[in-house]
C-alpha cells in the first residue's frame, strides 16, 4: 500500500518552482495541469511589534474592517456579487501569527480572480463610519462572547494573554492607528504566496507581477502623528492568565494550551503531532493538535471535585511529560509519516501547506526526519508540554471552579 501511494504520488507531484518579484514578494508556483483549476494562498506575516501598546485588538478589528470595506471602485457587496456570479472562492482568515487570503478559481479566470485578490489586498478604503460599526461588533463580542462555555475557555486559551483586547483598548483605536498599522504590517516582503495549478511558470510570473507587482511598502507615520492616549484614561487591563468560564450546572472542563516552542526541529514537532493525540497513558485527558498548538483537554460530567479534576489532569501530562515515547514508538510513527507524506502530494490544499511550511522556514525535510534520535525527540515533548509553556484554564459550574487549582 506505501509503495503504490508512492508510485501514484510521483506521478501526481507537481513542479515545485519559485521566483521573488523586485517589491520583495515571495511566489511558490506549483504547476499541475491535472484539473482546470488554479488556487492561490497569500500569507502575511504579523511581528509582535505591529501593535502599540494599549491598541490590543488592532490586528483583529483591521481583519474585520478589511473584509467589509469598499475598494477604489467596487463596493463589498458588488464583490460579493462578482464572487458568487464568477464561481471564484476568496476567504480570509486571521490566526496568531498573520493573515491569510486564499483564492479558488477556473484558470479560464485567473487574471481576473487575482485581480480581485489584490482589489481587496491593495485597494480597500477604510470609512470612519465602518470603523465604529466594527468596534462595536468587537466590544460585543467581548462583552457577550458566543459560544458554548467551553468553546469560550478555548478561545480564551489560544489567545496570547499579552494580546487580549479589553474595552479600553478596543475604545482607544483610531483610524489613524489602522491606517498606521496597515503601512507597518502589509509589506510585500513579509508576505509568501503560493500558486497550485493549471498554469506554467511564465503564466504565472506574469499574473502575479500584473496583479501584485505594484504592492510597495508604505512609510508608516511618524509617533508624533498618532493621537495620544489621555493621561487620565485607565491603562488597558490584562485578563487573569487562568481563565474561568462559569456555567451553572454544567460538569468541569480544565483545558491546556501548550505553542510549539521556539526551538523545537520541525521535523520533531511533526512526530509530535502525530504521536501525541494517539496516546493511550494519558487518559482520560484528550490531547489535539491544534493550529500548531497542544490542545489538553479532561471533562469531567459528574461532578467530581474541581481539586480532584485539576490534580488529576496536571499528573497525567507531567508523567506522560516525563516518561516519554520508547524507540518501537519512533520507528512507528516515522513509517507513519512517509506513508501520509506519499498521499497527501495527492491533494493540493496538502501541498501548499507543505510549500508554504518550507518558504517560512518549517519544512520538514525527509534526511533530517530519518535521522531524528529518540532522545531529541523526548526532550522536544519535555520542551513543549513544560508547565511554564501552558495556559492553562476551566469551565463549569461556579462552586467546583472555586476548589479547582489552575495556573
Amino acid at each position: 500500500m506505501v509503495f503504490l501511494a508512492s508510485a501514484l504520488s510521483l506521478q501526481a507531484q507537481p513542479r515545485d518552482q519559485g521566483f521573488t518579484l523586485p517589491n520583495g514578494l515571495r511566489v511558490v508556483h506549483l504547476e499541475d495541469h491535472e484539473h482546470p483549476l488554479v488556487r492561490a494562498r497569500l500569507y502575511l506575516r504579523i511581528e509582535s511589534d505591529d501593535t502599540p501598546a494599549g491598541r490590543q485588538g488592532l490586528p483583529l478589528l483591521f481583519y474585520r474592517m478589511i473584509d467589509r470595506a469598499e475598494m477604489a471602485d467596487l463596493k463589498a457587496d458588488d464583490l460579493d456579487r462578482i464572487l458568487e456570479d464568477s464561481g471564484i472562492q476568496l476567504t480570509q482568515s486571521l490566526a496568531a501569527r498573520g493573515f491569510t487570503w486564499r483564492l479558488v478559481a477556473r484558470s479560464r479566470d485567473q487574471d481576473r480572480a487575482m485581480g480581485l485578490l489584490a482589489d481587496r489586498l491593495l485597494r480597500s478604503l477604510f470609512d470612519p463610519s465602518l470603523l465604529e460599526i466594527q468596534r462595536l461588533a468587537c466590544q460585543r463580542q467581548l462583552e457577550r462572547p458566543e459560544g458554548s462555555p467551553h468553546e469560550r475557555l478555548r478561545q480564551a486559551l489560544t489567545q496570547d494573554p499579552a494580546s487580549r483586547f479589553t474595552l479600553n483598548s478596543l475604545k482607544a483605536i483610531t483610524l489613524q492607528d489602522l491606517l498606521a498599522f496597515r503601512a507597518k504590517a502589509f509589506r510585500p516582503d513579509r508576505a509568501v504566496l503560493i500558486l497550485h495549478g493549471d498554469l506554467g511558470l511564465e503564466q504565472a510570473k506574469r499574473l502575479v507581477l500584473l496583479s501584485l507587482g505594484s504592492w510597495t511598502a508604505q512609510e508608516p507615520s511618524s509617533p508624533g502623528n498618532l493621537p495620544s492616549r489621555s493621561a487620565s484614561a485607565p491603562p488597558p487591563s490584562v485578563p487573569a492568565d487562568a481563565p474561568r468560564i462559569s456555567a451553572p450546572g454544567a460538569g468541569i472542563r480544565v483545558q491546556a494550551v501548550a505553542s510549539r516552542p521556539g526551538g523545537l526541529a520541525p521535523e520533531a514537532a511533526e512526530l509530535l503531532n502525530l504521536l501525541v493525540p494517539g496516546d493511550m497513558s494519558l487518559s482520560p485527558v484528550r490531547v489535539a493538535v491544534e493550529d500548531g498548538c497542544l490542545v489538553a483537554t479532561l471533562d469531567d460530567p459528574a461532578g467530581t471535585s474541581g481539586a480532584i479534576v485539576g490534580s488529576l489532569f496536571l499528573e497525567r501530562l507531567e508523567t506522560f511529560r516525563r516518561r516519554g515515547f520508547a524507540q518501537a514508538d519512533l520507528d512507528r510513527v516515522r513509517v507513519a509519516w512517509f506513508a501520509r507524506r506519499s498521499l497527501d502530494s495527492l491533494h493540493p490544499e496538502a501541498q501548499m501547506d507543505r510549500a508554504l511550511a518550507e518558504a517560512l522556514g518549517r519544512g520538514v525535510a525527509e534526511d533530517r526526519l530519518k535521522a531524528l534520535s529518540l532522545d531529541a525527540l523526548n526532550l522536544g515533548l519535555r520542551n513543549w508540554l513544560d508547565p511554564a509553556n501552558l495556559r492553562m484554564g476551566a469551565s463549569g459550574d461556579p462552586g467546583d471552579l472555586k476548589s479547582l487549582t489552575i495556573r
